[in-house]
């Protein structure tokens, strides 16, 4: 857990270049995108350790409205940028060092107990949705407010209602 969670505030604290040591006890303590990825690692953990998650995913829910499954494998260095919003449905995976902004939702359907896979470093925009048993490949990006209905292949972009590949880039391999 404090692995991941190192990750994940490292993520969370990139953007703000090289820091002192005050200077990133001051910004853990002030940024919200830092609050709530502690929040959900302590929510993993207690439910890893048969202790009840329902104080930490009221918490999470009455002061950024986020749900998070314990039932969900999130990989370490998850990037928060404006953690508003964001649902995050039971059997759901999302891989190391993705971004999910305010409003994505990673959602059931149809009673199917699969939830979508985010392969490692998708970039998930504003509002953006997966629906059901979808893969996002590696390094895909997912415009603002798209509904993936349908995988994705590694390293594309896809926008729109539902999403669909606008460009898919090929291996960047010399």
């Amino acid at each position: 857990m404090f692995e991941d969670l190192r990750q994940d505030i490292d993520r969370n604290l990139a953007d703000y270049g090289p820091l002192s040591p005050v200077k990133r006890f001051l910004l853990c303590l002030t940024l919200n995108s830092i609050h709530v990825v502690v929040l959900i690692r302590l929510q993993f953990w207690c439910a890893r350790h048969r202790i009840p998650t329902f104080f930490v995913a009221k918490i999470l829910f009455w002061f950024f409205k986020i749900e998070v499954s314990s039932k969900a494998v999130i990989g370490a260095g998850l990037r928060l940028p404006h953690p508003m919003g964001i649902i995050i449905a039971p059997f759901s995976q999302i891989g190391r060092n993705c971004d999910l902004y305010a409003d994505v939702r990673l959602v059931l359907s149809h009673g199917r107990k699969q939830g979508p896979v985010l392969e490692d470093g998708v970039f998930m925009g504003d509002g953006a949705k997966a629906v059901g048993a979808v893969r996002i490949g590696q390094g895909a990006t997912i415009g603002v407010s798209a509904v993936v209905t349908r995988d994705i292949p590694p390293n594309a972009v896809a926008a729109g209602i539902p999403a669909r590949v606008l460009t898919s880039s090929r291996s960047t391999e010399p």
